[in-house]
């Protein structure tokens, strides 16, 4: 799949439609195109199905019909480690291990291109300790990799979740409600580090995100998600706002 002909399309969603339950669609005729290394950030009020959307562009669930690409490659016909080399996606509760510390899980990040016994033990190449310590570096958090993961505060963890993902050295990142609980100048610490390591390492971001002004601090595109759909061109903010309403920001 390209743009322009010559230009490959990073995620590409076509008539795209997803229910939990028979016929109740919670996602209902999704298009989109994201090109290669953009940030784009999905709003919309709760119940829009921003989730379900990042899932199912993650390829953890396949659509009821339609179709989704990263990279020109079906999601839901690639293996784990195959889609895990393209894809990393961070839940809304970050998938961290509490009891282990922010380098460990760091490390985590590399098992889908490291998968053998010595890596399941926990024993990791040095080369690849170093670049998790690199990743921690990057996101402003290297002095914590001793510490274990329960020690660490809201925003540290959130820092700690987005090194271990670098370390899969993903195509294309999606984030659920990421910097939700932080304070406003917290957030856009860390979302601005986000940017400039997505940008290095030249990665496509996708983000769910309530913040109007996080929003278009992030985002070279904004979708506004309403009743399962993509609200096409979206005049003005009126959908925007009404999530930040229900947000309580």
């Amino acid at each position: 799949m390209t743009l322009n002909g010559n230009q490959p399309v990073a995620v590409q969603a076509d008539q795209v439609w997803f229910s939990y339950r028979n016929h109740d669609w919670v996602l209902k005729n999704i298009s989109l195109s994201i090109p290669p290394g953009k940030h784009t950030v999905i709003m919309g009020p709760s119940g829009s199905g921003k989730t379900t959307l990042l899932r199912v562009l993650a390829g953890i669930m396949k659509p009821g019909k339609g179709h989704v690409a990263v990279f020109g490659q079906s999601t839901y016909e690639l293996e784990p480690r195959e889609l895990s080399s393209l894809v990393g996606y961070i839940p809304q509760q970050l998938g961290l291990v509490r009891n282990l510390t922010a380098l460990e899980n760091v490390l985590m990040g590399s098992l889908g291109r490291l998968f053998d016994v010595k890596t399941l033990l926990g024993l990791f190449p040095r080369a690849e300790s170093e670049r998790a310590r690199e990743a921690l570096d990057m996101m402003g958090i290297a002095h914590k990799a001793a510490e274990p993961v329960f020690c660490l505060s809201g925003g540290e963890r959130q820092r700690v979740a987005i090194a271990r993902t670098l370390l899969q050295h993903p195509r294309v990142v999606l984030a659920d409600e990421f910097a939700s609980d932080l304070d406003l100048a917290l957030a856009s610490e860390i979302l601005a580090r986000i940017r400039r390591a997505a940008e290095q390492e030249n990665i496509t971001f996708i983000m769910n995100m309530h913040r109007i002004g996080l929003a278009r601090q992030f985002g070279d595109e904004v979708l506004a998600l309403r009743d399962g759909e993509i609200v096409p061109g979206f005049i003005g903010n009126e959908i925007l706002e009404t999530a930040q309403a229900e947000a309580g920001q």
